[in-house]
């Protein structure tokens, strides 16, 4: 009996459509908190709110032309497409969002092999280009006027972040609804927020003035150990190797963000991750076959 027969593609069906209802919520929100919510208060027009809107659409559509061109169904991993669209920052301009929709889109139709996740190879993309332009989280208003959140605002979703990514109620919505895929490694983010959790609170026991909480409900660590993290062909598959490389993904990302202030640190540090993984796999069942071959 094949692992595919534990998972039915009419579950697999209804687990997407929830998935999909819960991106579709945390692009919402990401719009109501970068724009609608400003324009109540007469600080945003209406035209800058329909270019908030422009990001996950044009993700779509490009997801949708992809499948299309590669004789696909139309809306097959829907969620992926929408997911590009939520993970760009709100002051993004729409033309260099475009270039790189265009980018993925050759990559996609060239079935280009690169050595990591098409996700965060385009997360990657959005990191760098803000990096070389010096475009910044906030928002417009939040760009101009200097706020500090609560712990119920971080936690609700008003920290800076990417457009949809910020609530991390809805973060973890969607992990509970990723669960119910037969697929999924639950357990990595656990171990990642745990781990990054306990150096907080410890670091915090001889730091008073570091606010360990705050830092704990940051938006792109909670993103990324719940969206990125578990990537079936990039990540580990035994329990061991699970459970290290979510400890390790939970420290060294506290060190990024706590320490050196990198406010993308946990995306480059799975670069690495993904990157590095495939040598240790090689190099772990190159010691497995000579282990084998000395018992016989």
């Amino acid at each position: 009996m094949t692992i595919a027969l534990h998972f039915s593609e009419k579950k697999k069906k209804s687990v997407q459509n929830l998935i999909l209802a819960t991106l579709i919520a945390m692009g919402l929100y990401g719009i109501y908190k970068n724009g609608i919510s400003y324009v109540f208060l007469g600080r945003m027009n209406w035209n800058q709110v329909f270019s908030l809107c422009l990001f996950p659409i044009i993700s779509t559509i490009t997801h949708i032309g992809i499948n299309l061109f590669q004789k696909k169904k139309a809306f097959e991993n829907i969620c992926e497409g929408v997911l590009f669209g939520l993970m760009v920052p709100p002051l993004f301009p729409i033309w260099l969002f475009l270039l790189l929709e265009l980018i993925y889109f050759l990559c996609k139709i060239i079935h280009l092999r690169i050595p990591i996740s098409f996700l965060l190879f385009f997360k990657l993309l959005l990191c760098l280009s803000s990096l070389i332009f010096q475009i910044p989280y906030e928002n417009l208003i939040e760009n101009t006027t200097p706020y500090l959140y609560g712990i119920l605002d971080l936690f609700l979703g008003r920290s800076v972040g990417n457009l949809g990514t910020t609530s991390i109620i809805l973060l973890i919505v969607l992990y509970l609804f990723f669960n119910l895929d037969f697929y999924y490694k639950k357990d990595l983010p656990i171990y990642a927020l745990v781990t990054f959790f306990l150096f907080s609170f410890i670091y915090s026991l001889f730091h008073p003035d570091y606010l360990f909480i705050r830092e704990f409900l940051n938006s792109h660590l909670w993103f990324t150990a719940i969206v990125l993290l578990p990537s079936n062909d990039y990540s580990p598959a035994t329990k061991n190797g699970r459970i290290l490389y979510g400890i390790l993904f939970g420290f060294l990302s506290f060190v990024f963000l706590s320490f050196l202030n990198i406010i993308d640190g946990c995306y480059y540090l799975l670069v690495f991750f993904q990157l590095l993984l495939p040598l240790v796999r090689y190099l772990w069942i190159k010691k497995q076959s000579i282990v084998y071959v000395k018992k016989t």
